[in-house]
């Protein structure tokens, strides 16, 4: 059971992710209007965040929960990939994403009864696997999309989900967790969560339609994506600066990595404008005031290799990755 939990986030996560590249994709091919495709994006995390209190309340087998859980995503990502039209593609997909709710929060509250010699080690692995099946995902799902379309993609991406499916439906072990409980007096940490997701979210809507209009395939928009891979160091070390600095401690130097990522973002977008008079070619003045209306994107919006942008990218991404973990591994 323990390395089918590990494998569950990764497998989990690259077929949530791998949409993203795909959102212009796929309104061409339902014929719908620009930006109606993003909430495919945000129902199945939504779904996934509202449900996930409710999972380790289960009284059931978790093998059985984990497994069902991955087996209905697996399932209702066939049913989106087949879709006929937006609205049932978006069904599936928020249906998805309630499925899911069954494997992050009962994963990371299982490790450290799997793992209980080097728990904290080991939740920084389960999230750093999370990371790499998020940016791997959305990697092979521009690039599967111009190879075989979107759909086929989807299929492809949304399948390996069932592999620890079966593996975890065939456990007979029960293991007790305590009830968990919630406070409002840890509302700090919901709200940098709530800030984290928010910049991720936001600007995952927004970063195929900016790079497809600057003329990348969605194999090239999936490569620019990798970037997010930058999060596994952050994950994997964040247990062993807890333990080395404390939680105070490694929180500020997760948030000083995430301001170093921005200054040298903005840096790069700077330097930018001042090479090419403020504008890429192709590009109007309108895009550039959005640009900077978005405020986080020097975070993630980076121009196909520009250095500056894509080192703040990197830092901010690894900072970030340290932050998101230490808020998991505090509920530990």
């Amino acid at each position: 059971m323990r390395w089918a939990v590990l494998l569950s986030g990764t497998l989990l996560y690259a077929a949530l992710y791998s949409t993203v590249p795909l959102l212009p994709g796929l309104e061409r091919l339902f014929g719908s209007p620009p930006g109606s495709a993003g909430l495919g994006i945000s129902l199945p995390f939504l779904a996934l965040v509202l449900l996930s209190p409710i999972v380790p309340r289960l009284r059931l087998p978790v093998g059985q929960v984990l497994g069902g859980g991955l087996l209905l995503v697996g399932l209702f990502g066939v049913a989106a990939a087949l879709a006929p039209g937006l609205g049932v593609w978006l069904a599936a997909r928020a249906l998805q994403g309630a499925a899911a709710a069954a494997v992050p929060g009962l994963s990371l509250a299982l490790i450290p009864q799997l793992f209980p010699r080097h728990s904290q080690e080991m939740a920084g692995l389960w999230v750093a696997g999370n990371v790499l099946g998020g940016g791997l995902g959305r990697a092979l799902g521009g690039f599967l999309g111009d190879a075989v379309g979107e759909r086929l993609a989807l299929l492809l991406l949304t399948l390996p989900v069932v592999i620890p499916a079966f593996w975890l439906l065939r456990e007979r072990e029960t293991l007790t967790l305590p009830a968990p409980t919630y406070t409002l007096k840890a509302w700090p940490l919901y709200l940098i969560g709530f800030a984290l997701l928010f910049i991720n979210f936001f600007t995952a809507n927004l970063l195929p339609y900016r790079l497809e209009a600057l003329g990348l395939s969605k194999a090239q928009i999936g490569g620019v994506m990798l970037a997010y891979l930058a999060g596994i160091p952050g994950s994997a070390l964040a247990g062993t600066l807890v333990r080395r600095l404390g939680e105070v401690a490694a929180v500020r130097l997760a948030f000083a990595v995430v301001i170093l990522g921005l200054g040298l973002g903005a840096a790069g977008e700077r330097g930018e404008r001042n090479l090419r008079g403020g504008l890429l070619p192709g590009r109007d003045r309108g895009g550039d005031r959005l640009s900077t209306l978005l405020g986080a994107e020097p975070l993630v919006g980076f121009r196909g290799g520009d250095r500056g942008e894509l080192g703040g990218f990197w830092a901010g991404g690894k900072g970030a990755a340290i932050e998101c973990n230490l808020l998991k591994q505090r509920a530990l």
